[in-house]
């Protein structure tokens, strides 16, 4: 009785063996990455976007055959834009989902939070959305940065408002977390180099009136208010502002720049000043294939959130395969010595020192339903 027991166990033991060695064997077969974004939440219509331009990244890599034949699995997970959340995802994908790299996240608070996970488990991590300049200064050597940060898009902007607007004083309005006040300090920064006055207020992330704010920074006759937030508060400010009956420049970044803009500020948002890698009517051949690529799939014209996701995904990924390896050290250091990746921005390069952006960011004008091209800005 003892014997077929022993018997028994060790049939079983072997089954066990043999399904854990047919997933070994499935999987050897697939490269895995993760994404975080705010899939829900007040950022979920452009974590949403994202989320797409991610998904279609995938598909479009895996059509040209993959990594080296092997087809890419994307895993996706919500933050809700909470960097708790972000924090628990990202342990999640890699712990659970195995997964060799990470894209995300959105916000730049959830972007730090991932960061102290991507430094412990030494796993390279690319945010497509997180523009606060205290991710790449921080000397975390896991994370990498696709597209324009604040300090690029700030200086692009006050140079903008300063030669073509001649504005000699100017307001800001931002939220008071790592976006926002990332966001107001290279303002500052840009500002003072320029020579001009800086008069400023913040207000937080659940704040629906802004207008004790406005009414304070109207109050010094300022040249233009800068707004430098999510695209959902960046509206009730310019809606609000308007319903003052101040009539000023509104300049911001690409957090306010979104399609829904246009509807949530009530027509406020016209004639606006964008700093944005990416607009959707862009007269380039190839970028308009993909926006008919993209419309067609998803129903919807692509935002920049779209683009920009897209971008890094796909930088990504063309990483992995020039590292022709699976191994997160070798694959980091393939990240942080792209050269003229080409991308829905333009050509992108990666400062290897501390994974920062280096490439183009255009000024654009929100008009009635969309945006005209003003002017691109190198970065180099």
């Amino acid at each position: 009785m003892k014997n077929r027991g022993l018997i028994s166990l060790c049939l079983i033991f072997l089954f066990l063996l043999t399904v854990i060695m047919a997933g070994c064997g499935s999987s050897s077969n697939t490269v895995k990455i993760g994404a975080i974004g705010p899939l829900t939440g007040e950022s979920s219509i452009g974590g949403l976007d994202e989320l797409d331009g991610k998904r279609m990244a995938v598909e479009d890599f895996n059509a040209k055959g993959g990594i080296n034949g092997k087809k890419v699995e994307l895993f996706s997970e919500d933050d809700a834009s909470q960097p708790s959340q972000s924090a628990a995802a990202a342990m999640k994908l890699i712990n659970q989902n195995k997964v060799v790299a990470l894209v995300g996240a959105q916000n730049s608070a959830c972007t730090l939070a991932m960061m102290e996970i991507l430094s412990k488990y030494k796993i390279p991590g690319v945010t497509p959305g997180s523009s606060s300049p205290s991710i790449t200064n921080s000397g975390n050597q896991w994370i990498t940065r696709a597209f324009p940060g604040d300090e690029i898009q700030a200086g692009a902007l006050v140079n903008y408002a300063k030669n073509k607007m001649n504005v000699k004083k100017i307001g800001v309005i931002y939220v008071n977390d790592d976006f926002g006040k990332g966001g107001f300090k290279a303002i500052s920064k840009a500002a003072e180099q320029q020579g001009i006055e800086v008069v400023s207020e913040s207000f937080m992330g659940e704040d629906k009136d802004m207008r004790t704010q406005l009414t304070k920074i109207k109050s010094a006759n300022v040249d233009g208010l800068f707004i430098w937030c999510q695209y959902v508060p960046g509206s009730l400010i310019m809606k609000q502002a308007r319903e003052m009956n101040w009539n000023t420049q509104f300049y911001g970044s690409t957090g306010i720049l979104h399609p829904k803009t246009f509807e949530l500020s009530g027509g406020a948002y016209a004639g606006a000043i964008n700093s944005v890698p990416f607009i959707p009517n862009l007269p380039d051949p190839e970028k308009q294939n993909w926006v008919k690529r993209y419309k067609d799939k998803f129903g919807k014209e692509p935002s920049q959130n779209s683009a920009r996701a897209y971008d890094a995904t796909m930088l990504l990924l063309e990483a992995i395969k020039r590292a022709n390896s699976t191994d997160p050290k070798v694959i980091q250091e393939a990240i942080r010595t792209t050269q003229d990746h080409e991308g829905l921005q333009g050509k992108i390069s990666i400062d290897k020192s501390n994974g920062e952006y280096i490439g183009d960011v255009m000024i654009v004008k929100a008009e009635t339903a969309g945006w005209s091209f003003v002017e691109s800005v190198s970065s180099k």
